[in-house]
């Protein structure tokens, strides 16, 4: 790699780009969102007794349904992941950081495209198509 000036220039676009990102309302929401979550008293309860019935499923789904306890462990655990997962405090947070993730997903589509429209653009978000752009629709601004 050879290292001049307008490398240079690239980074220092990069870090400013990076510093936008940070300073947007979609990271500020995320922060927010995951500092609520690590504080709630009764998620962080609800995630450590899922976190032992996850242990117990592991344990279970080593024998499958062979195992005495096959369906009442299922049933358990999915019953305490759905509980979770509706959860306020968990939903609002899953919903930031899926605005944050469409976000960068949106920035990263728009510099491929701007180097090559043959560029593939791996996307976490199922909901994310290549046709999609950001034209002011963004869910979040940086």
């Amino acid at each position: 790699m050879i290292y001049d000036d307008q490398l240079f220039n690239l980074l220092d676009q990069a870090d400013e780009l990076n510093s936008m990102i940070l300073e947007s309302e979609c990271f500020k929401q995320y922060r927010q969102h995951q500092l609520a979550l690590q504080q709630h008293a009764e998620v962080s309860a609800m995630r450590k007794n899922l976190l032992k019935l996850k242990e117990r499923y592991d344990e279970v789904m080593r024998f499958g349904r062979y195992h005495p306890d096959y369906m009442e462990t299922l049933l358990t655990t999915r019953r305490a992941k759905k509980e979770y997962d509706l959860h306020p405090v968990v939903a609002e947070a899953k919903k930031s950081e899926m605005a944050l993730q469409t976000l960068l997903d949106e920035i990263l589509f728009i510099i491929s495209r701007s180097v090559s429209d043959e560029v593939k653009v791996e996307s976490g978000n199922p909901f994310f198509t290549t046709e999609h752009s950001c034209s002011g629709g963004c869910s979040c601004s940086a």
